[in-house]
């Protein structure tokens, strides 16, 4: 499966990352209680070659399972 722009539609991208001065993470609000984890989801991008847009994708395992939620079938 190819991921297109929500922009301009556009399947000409380049992978990449977000930086600042340190990484930067997702933090889910509803975290469960204990846990070995931290609670820090990676989170990676996309940035659309035509338009520029850039798009942000988080590791939903980990969200999945620092939250307790599995997707409904």
């Amino acid at each position: 499966m190819s991921r297109k722009c929500p922009s301009c539609q556009s399947e000409n991208l380049e992978p990449g990352e977000i930086q600042s001065t340190g990484k930067i993470y997702f933090k889910p609000a509803n975290t469960k209680f204990l846990t070995f984890k931290t609670s820090n989801v990676n989170v990676k991008a996309n940035i659309c070659l035509d338009c520029g847009n850039i798009m942000l994708v988080g590791d939903i395992e980990k969200t999945k399972d620092l939250t307790s939620r599995v997707k409904s079938v």
